[in-house]
């Protein structure tokens, strides 16, 4: 796991930070942490590029004159004909 140092931040912040923390019950790092997590949340834009990403990947890797099937249909077909 990484770590970041966060310097100049302000003294009334840090205080806010530390009360939300003791109300909480936790820490002012797993504050930050978590605030850190959200901002870095991927947009529905970044996933959806992603997933067609990988949806191209898939079609370029199709053989050509062979037949294709979805790894979901296999599933479902071996658990309803409970092999």
């Amino acid at each position: 796991m990484a770590q970041i140092l966060v310097r100049q931040v302000d003294d009334g912040a840090l205080d806010r930070l530390k009360a939300r923390a003791r109300e909480g019950k936790t820490s002012v790092e797993a504050l930050v942490r978590e605030a850190i997590h959200k901002a870095a949340e991927m947009t529905v834009d970044e996933k959806l590029a992603r997933i067609r990403k990988s949806q191209q990947w898939s079609r370029e890797a199709r053989i050509a004159g062979s037949k294709q099937s979805f790894g979901t249909d296999l599933i479902r077909e071996d658990r309803d004909h409970d092999h």
